[in-house]
């Protein structure tokens, strides 16, 4: 009979949501990553090897297995709770994020429902389709589109995100609908960043101020703004709006 292991005193959504954003500037990309991978993989089920590869881990699964181990450490602490304890009296930090169980290709982590939703809701990971300017931060792309990468990275950035958001608000800076308000708490602070500057702009070394290069824009708004393989400016869009509204 297989063994599950699953942390019997996990938080809810809210409290995931609470601890990873307090946790985030303490937080390595590589980090991040394996949450984002996580997410993306088939049922959100891995081995920690499967894993370290498409998050750009160099190292394995010993590597993968150190960094969710401290980042789910950091979690616990930032709450005051703590996991199951082996038999050995040391706890399975991993277990913060996933249930567990050992296969035949290994021993695979399946995350939990509240921690891929709280990311979902923090605007960590890909719940709709890629736009023609974006690429997921941890993806691997060939030599001539890392460029591409290193810009678009930062819409997904948790930390590029947070100070967009903070400058600018939930609301979207083309309708001005707050997707909390509209939907309650479901949706609370789910918006998306976008990217002001066509990618064509952007020549050699280049780093993006969160400030004043990424806006928070509703999914339907970054939807028209990229219709047909366009990148309308905002001012463009409200216009669209405001001419449909007078017809």
């Amino acid at each position: 009979m297989t063994t599950v292991y699953k942390m019997t005193n996990a938080p809810d959504v809210d409290g995931y949501v609470a601890g990873l954003t307090a946790i985030c500037d303490r937080t390595g990309d590589s980090q991040l990553r394996l949450l984002q991978e996580q997410y993306a993989a088939p049922d959100r089920t891995v081995t920690s090897g499967e894993l370290a590869r498409p998050a750009g881990t160099s190292g394995g699964h010993t590597v993968v297995n150190g960094f969710y181990g401290r980042l789910g450490h950091a979690f616990c602490d930032e709450l005051g709770i703590r996991p199951d304890l082996r038999p050995d009296f040391s706890h399975r930090w991993w277990s913060v994020w996933s249930t567990g169980w050992t296969t035949d290709r290994g021993f695979v982590w399946r995350m939990l429902p509240q921690v891929a939703e709280a990311l979902e809701r923090l605007g960590w990971v890909d719940t709709t389709y890629l736009y023609p300017d974006e690429v997921r931060a941890p993806e691997r792309v060939p030599e001539g589109a890392v460029r591409q990468v290193s810009v678009n990275a930062y819409e997904r950035n948790p930390r590029a995100r947070a100070r967009c958001i903070e400058a600018h608000g939930t609301a979207c800076c083309v309708c001005g609908i707050d997707l909390g308000a509209v939907y309650g708490d479901v949706a609370r602070g789910f918006v998306h960043v976008h990217h002001l500057r066509p990618l064509s702009e952007i020549a050699g070394e280049y780093e993006v101020d969160p400030v004043h290069d990424l806006r928070p824009v509703c999914p339907n708004c970054h939807a028209a703004i990229h219709i047909g393989g366009e990148n309308r400016s905002l001012e463009e869009v409200k216009q669209m709006l405001l001419l449909r509204s007078q017809a």
